[in-house]
């Protein structure tokens, strides 16, 4: 690399270095992109959701849910977050879940006399910008919101619907088209809040244990593998498709792999590297923290049920000193 590569690259690091602390010990504004927003209008869309997803819709007027739509067999097809909106629901998933929800929810909607709308499709299109970190509140006037907790708020005359989050960073989510959420970006970086790339946010996500649809998680997975349990599955709602797999898992059974965080004791391994323990291969990475955390490579990834606790594991010659089931209680 040349000596503009390397200075190019050093200010790169510096800048995704400086977000992420602003996520840990400030405040950082992040731009999600390849989010699909989905606006549910109609009779009952709340009702609607609560027959079909893993999670019950609560009752309370702004409180949404985080949840799964499964497949007959169990199969994890997408995960997704419900938001209320007046009488309306705003769902967004990601992009690599956004044709199986519209999909499933499409098939149910007629019956339930519910309409929906892909907002990301709109000449102005919706997306979501997250504002994270310890300062969140104070730069959106002490605002306080549970997580999946939604509220109509105006930012630099820009009006947005606010969602709680917990996970990976505490803070709030801010959904709108297009104008509002670049009214909205631009009142906060001059409030005083860092922009922050998707490097940082992403590296904070595997340190949390948050896994990502499409990438930890995909249509092979069952919920019990992916520490998303507790998280977005009931377990004393109705039926919804694919209930009696998962209790029947949860109930009687273990799966055959779960989702862990790992220490990389070397260079970073990409995604879908083998994970090995004595020439086996026991598990694959499946996602791979940008930058490093306190001088440590960490990584998400599955291992069998048979990985054996008193036996070192390794991705290729690069050992994996530290292994930790990802929480059901981690989002």
């Amino acid at each position: 690399m040349n000596e503009l590569g390397n200075t190019q690259a050093q200010e790169k690091e510096n800048g995704d270095t400086a977000g992420y602390l602003a996520l840990k010990e400030g405040a950082g504004v992040v731009d999600r992109p390849g989010k699909t927003i989905l606006r549910l209008s109609g009779k009952d869309p709340a009702g609607m959701l609560d027959a079909i997803l893993t999670n019950a819709v609560p009752k309370d007027a702004n409180l949404g849910v985080y949840a799964a739509l499964l497949n007959p067999k169990g199969r994890v097809q997408t995960d997704l977050r419900a938001l209320k909106s007046g009488k309306e629901m705003l769902i967004d998933t990601e992009l690599e879940g956004a044709g199986a929800a519209r999909e499933i929810l499409g098939r149910y909607a007629p019956f339930s006399r519910v309409r929906i709308e892909d907002l990301s499709e709109n000449d102005e299109a919706w997306s979501i910008l997250g504002l994270y970190g310890p300062r969140a509140m104070e730069l959106l006037n002490s605002l306080q919101l549970a997580e999946h907790e939604s509220e109509e708020i105006e930012l630099g005359g820009a009006s947005l619907l606010a969602a709680g989050v917990t996970a990976p960073v505490p803070g709030f989510d801010l959904l709108g088209p297009a104008d509002a959420i670049r009214v909205a970006r631009h009142y906060l970086v001059n409030a005083g809040a860092t922009p922050v790339e998707s490097d940082a946010y992403e590296t904070a996500r595997i340190e949390a244990g948050i896994p990502r649809f499409g990438a930890d998680i995909t249509p092979e997975n069952f919920p019990g593998e992916t520490g998303i349990l507790e998280s977005a599955v009931s377990f004393q709602k109705g039926c919804y498709p694919g209930q009696e797999t998962v209790a029947r898992m949860h109930y009687r059974g273990h799966p055959n792999r779960n989702l862990h965080r790992l220490v990389v004791d070397g260079p970073p391994p990409p995604p879908d590297t083998p994970i090995v323990q004595e020439g086996k291969q026991i598990g694959r990475i499946t996602s791979v923290a940008p930058l490093p955390v306190n001088g440590s490579n960490l990584a998400l990834g599955y291992l069998s049920r048979n990985t054996r606790e008193d036996f070192p594991i390794s991705v290729g010659e690069t050992p994996i000193s530290s292994i930790g089931l990802v929480g059901n209680d981690s989002r």
